[in-house]
């Protein structure tokens, strides 16, 4: 295990969300991503180009559905969702939890990647109307023009407005490869800088689950 991975539960996890739901968002979280990413590829298992940009994809459905599979569950946890959308969050002691794909290499935590720069639009929405005060930064990427993405963005937007009171957000960030799978996995909170920019207020790398070892076949004797 890397040296930067705790053994159980930070202490700032635990304060979030106390210790039982702790000790299962320390897994749960990562072998969600494990899984959207396995599901994936073995749906598509000879367009490996095609799904790298699929995994990068902010409206790529397979990361919120399993979060929901995974954490769904858990003591308290609240789904929100809303017809004929891509997205649909859990809502876990008043944090709204978001997948994002930061990166493609185990060498890169999401405590270095740029936080925004590759938020697609539920990101950036949750963030500037239930996250701290920010601007817009200039390494934040324009979003190409999307009326359906617009449309199912306002809409989850609307249903978590209704809860009261005010959720947080929290990143459920994780780097993958078709080829590899998961390669790291994060939870982390933003905050806002004096000058208006984000950062990370708290950041944890979670452990991965255990790779999958294919069973072997048995060998048909005529």
């Amino acid at each position: 295990m890397r040296p930067d991975v705790l053994v159980g539960p930070s202490d700032w996890l635990i304060e979030q969300f106390g210790d039982k739901v702790a000790d299962e968002l320390w897994t749960r979280v990562p072998e969600a991503l494990s899984t959207a990413i396995d599901r994936e590829v073995h749906a598509h298992p000879a367009m490996t180009q095609t799904m790298e940009r699929v995994l990068a994809n902010p409206r790529w459905a397979l990361p919120y559905e399993e979060l929901v599979l995974f954490l769904g569950t858990l003591p308290g946890a609240e789904i929100i969702s809303v017809p004929r959308s891509v997205y649909q969050l859990v809502l876990i002691n008043g944090h709204v939890v978001v997948p994002w794909c930061y990166g493609q290499s185990a060498r890169v935590s999401m405590r270095d990647a740029e936080v925004g720069r590759s938020f697609g639009r539920l990101a950036r929405e949750l963030l500037r109307r239930f996250g701290p005060p920010w601007r817009r930064s200039p390494v934040e990427a324009p979003l190409p023009l999307d009326a359906v993405d617009e449309r199912e963005v306002a809409k989850i937007c609307a249903a978590v407005a209704r809860i009261a009171p005010k959720p947080e957000v929290i990143i459920a960030g994780y780097a993958g490869a078709p080829n590899l799978g998961l390669l790291r996995a994060c939870l982390g909170e933003i905050k806002s800088t004096d000058n208006g920019t984000l950062s990370w207020s708290h950041l944890d790398d979670l452990p991965l689950p255990p790779p999958v070892i294919p069973r072997p076949r048995r060998m048909q004797f005529p």
